[in-house]
């Protein structure tokens, strides 16, 4: 919860790395939760002014997000790629995520 304030905040230095270790052991077969965790992480990233790295993890975000529906997490995708939007100009795995994504 302490990251997700810190997100929300927009303190991504306190954010990230808490975000980063639950990450690191969280379950995957909770996929819907990964998702949502992974679009904190993004946008964290983000707001760090890491927009490569966010592009990674909001590809994986979207990837995961994909094949099952979750009003939650297609809120959740909406704010990341309106958090990338600012980047897509200028970088390249921003803009590759737009041309995955943007349609779906």
């Amino acid at each position: 919860m302490d990251a997700r304030v810190y997100t929300e905040l927009k303190r991504p230095l306190r954010a990230v790395p808490l975000l980063t270790k639950i990450l690191s052991r969280y379950d995957a077969t909770h996929t819907r939760e990964l998702a949502l965790y992974l679009s904190w992480l993004a946008v964290a990233l983000a707001d760090a002014n890491e927009p490569e790295e966010a592009a990674t993890t909001a590809t994986r975000m979207l990837d995961l997000s994909q094949g099952f529906p979750s009003d939650r997490t297609a809120d959740r995708s909406r704010v990341v790629l309106t958090k990338l939007e600012p980047y897509r100009a200028d970088v390249p795995e921003v803009r590759g995520v737009f041309d995955r994504f943007s349609a779906a």
